[in-house]
């Protein structure tokens, strides 16, 4: 009868996770933690309700972090993991359950590495921003969770699609792990991988045609931002040596290395293009440039100026350099111009105003040091 009750409890939940029937945060949880304690005496030696287990352990860790508590919804995931790993051994759908817990903890673990929109805080800049020892060892942590999870979908049979999607998937966390610790070639690399097969994987029509179109196309956007932050030489050319720049970005891997100042002749040598194909692309393909020139106060804090000193533009066969070079003569040569004892600084990025580690040009302005007093000896 108590197992019933818990199944019955259980297919409650289930309407008010679909959305089906409302219910407020704190009557969420509630609910949760009712049900994980109905389940837990009877999920000793029952593999569907360990399964269950494993799963509303896995929603309560979600809703902890949807609510902000990161150190709960690690506690919770921790005892999904824990609930569904022996299990994994033997079933492959706890397999599945048990990859899908690990991924979901490596999110939970990294989250300080990202900003609010989800991309990466850091660009680990020797002279940048740096995360704290504790947060870049939870991103290590991350790091190692992601491998296993796709050791775990390895694992098991490739001849279902529900596996080989599941280790796509894998990948491209695995590519967000990378990037946020600092390795944009690295997350680039498989951010290509994992939208070939996904491609392969969806090569025949089926029902769900659009909802794979716009996972494709989230793939493609993101894989466009990481090569952005990808350097030319370390960077781009290995990609393209290793077959991992796809032959539709090769103009953007054109326009990097003009925006960092390489000339067509080298850039056609390491992507093994055509000279002539390369001033054609730069020709055809514009970037926008965005500036922002700021003012250090009196005490010390940095404050952006307004339009025409922020702002953004297209342009084509230039370089990052080149663009704050003419923009610094204009504003050296306008009223804006602050007196000669102010600090100053313009920063130049690719596409849109980032961090200011993330820039492709950056330069501060000092005020010239008063030439030091001559000291004269006493004869």
């Amino acid at each position: 009868m108590e197992r019933t009750a818990a199944l019955r409890l259980d297919a409650e939940w289930a309407k008010v996770r679909s959305g089906r029937a409302g219910a407020s945060p704190r009557a969420r949880e509630r609910m949760l933690k009712d049900l994980i304690a109905a389940l837990a005496p009877h999920a000793v030696d029952d593999l569907t309700l360990t399964a269950k287990l494993s799963l509303r352990y896995g929603d309560l860790a979600r809703h902890h972090f949807d609510t902000g508590r990161r150190a709960d919804a690690l506690s919770a995931v921790d005892e999904a993991i824990r609930r569904c790993e022996e299990s994994a051994r033997h079933d492959e759908e706890h397999a599945r359950l048990y990859a899908g817990a690990l991924i979901n903890r490596a999110v939970y673990l990294a989250e300080p590495l990202s900003d609010e929109l989800g991309l990466p805080r850091y660009a680990f800049h020797p002279d940048g921003d740096q995360p704290s020892p504790d947060v870049r060892e939870d991103g290590l942590a991350a790091l190692a969770g992601t491998r296993r999870a796709i050791e775990v979908w390895k694992g098991m049979d490739q001849s279902d699609p529900r596996n080989r999607e599941g280790l796509a998937q894998a990948h491209v966390f695995l590519g967000d792990r990378l990037e946020e610790l600092g390795h944009p070639v690295e997350a680039a690399a498989w951010a290509v991988r994992a939208e070939r097969e996904f491609r392969a994987l969806w090569s025949a029509p089926d029902p769900h045609a659009a909802a794979h179109g716009a996972t494709l196309e989230h793939l493609g956007d993101q894989l466009e931002r990481r090569l952005r932050r990808c350097p030319f030489d370390s960077g781009l050319t290995h990609l393209r040596e290793r077959d991992l720049l796809p032959a539709r970005l090769l103009p953007l891997a054109v326009v990097a290395a003009r925006i960092e100042g390489v000339e067509p002749e080298p850039i056609a040598a390491r992507l093994r293009l055509d000279v002539a194909e390369v001033r054609r692309i730069l020709r055809a393909h514009s970037w926008r440039a965005v500036w922002r020139f700021d003012i250090r106060e009196a005490d010390g804090d940095w404050t952006p100026m307004g339009y025409p000193w922020r702002g953004m533009d297209a342009v084509a066969d230039r370089s990052a350099e080149a663009v704050a070079a003419e923009l610094t003569d204009a504003f050296l040569h306008s009223p804006d111009r602050p007196p000669p004892s102010v600090h100053w600084r313009i920063a130049v990025w690719w596409e849109e105003e980032d961090h200011l580690d993330g820039s492709r040009f950056r330069r501060t302005h000092a005020p010239p040091q008063p030439a030091p007093r001559e000291h004269r000896t006493p004869s």
